[in-house]
């Protein structure tokens, strides 16, 4: 799944800057408005009343206000982006890829404890369905149902990372495979190639959410720095970084489905388009392994 989101993330570098530049503003401003306060004076907006004033304490003439608002504050806002997209960098790597080396030992232990979180939410799942015919119709489905989705909210299958960003992500490469016998990193760039271009905006636009609200979540980290001279910044902090990582998770989950739902529209046409013969309908997992070999060329 890397291989789709490094694809997707090439045509957003403008729009890291457009995410990036306003939030740096507002930062910069709410951090002077924090330390302007300060922790005895926390909610008297009276004092941040001259802060602008050129005789105020970010005073010293109408210069250093144009100084100020044309030099000072787009070096400060830039450097808050850039430490902010440091902060989602970091995030991604927790959230979507292996935990580094020092932090192996905590992953496999929270890898476990959802692994075994799945197993008895799947044994329920199981359970019900071989007890199901004691049950009304409707009633049953009704049970089957509730217990599936509450053991796919752990992952669609046994967990195999410390996360759930990181198993629904990962899943989409198992499912393809045990689905049609395509390998995803192989396969994608070719998929991409043969996707409409409405469903090529339609992944796109899946990425650039996820871009906001890892960045999101960034600048929620970043908003623990006031907390040194204004005391409520963690809770606001807090409300960010809570709101980013309930987009991320709804981001992830978009993505995660449109990516399958590619391979589900167009694994076949992309085998027709590389000369396999492939019949109406869908890929089939014996003609999926051929093109798989294909794709590979003994890599």
């Amino acid at each position: 799944m890397n291989t789709v989101l490094a694809e997707l993330g090439r045509r957003y570098v403008e729009r890291w800057v457009a995410v990036l530049v306003l939030p740096g503003l507002l930062y910069v401003a709410g951090a002077v408005a924090a330390h302007r306060l300060g922790h005895a004076h926390w909610a008297d907006v009276g004092r941040l009343a001259g802060l602008v004033d050129p005789g105020g304490p970010l005073g010293g003439g109408r210069t250093s206000l144009w100084v100020l608002a044309f030099v000072v504050l787009p070096v400060l806002s830039a450097a808050a982006g850039l430490a902010a997209r440091g902060a989602a960098a970091a995030l991604g790597r927790l959230w979507f890829d292996p935990w580094p080396y020092g932090l192996r030992r905590l992953a496999r232990r929270r890898t476990a404890a959802r692994a075994k979180r799945w197993q008895a939410a799947d044994r329920a799942y199981l359970a019900e369905l071989e007890g199901s015919g004691a049950r009304p119709p409707a009633e049953a489905r009704a049970r089957i149902d509730a217990l599936a989705a509450r053991r796919n909210a752990v992952a669609l299958g046994p967990p195999a990372h410390p996360t759930w960003t990181g198993d629904r992500l990962s899943s989409v490469g198992a499912r393809v495979w045990a689905w049609y016998r395509l390998d995803l990193v192989f396969a994608w760039p070719r998929l991409w190639l043969v996707l409409e271009e409405s469903e090529q905006n339609a992944l796109r636009a899946a990425r650039a959410e996820l871009d906001t609200a890892v960045t999101l979540a960034g600048w929620g980290v970043l908003g623990l720095l006031p907390a040194v001279w204004w005391w409520p910044a963690p809770l606001v902090a807090a409300g960010v970084f809570a709101v980013a990582l309930r987009r991320t998770r709804a981001a992830v989950d978009t993505l995660a489905h449109l990516t399958e739902a590619a391979f589900d529209l167009r694994a076949a046409v992309l085998a027709r388009e590389l000369g396999f013969d492939v019949p109406e309908g869908r890929l089939s997992p014996e003609t999926g392994a051929q093109v798989t070999a294909h794709l590979r060329k003994h890599a």
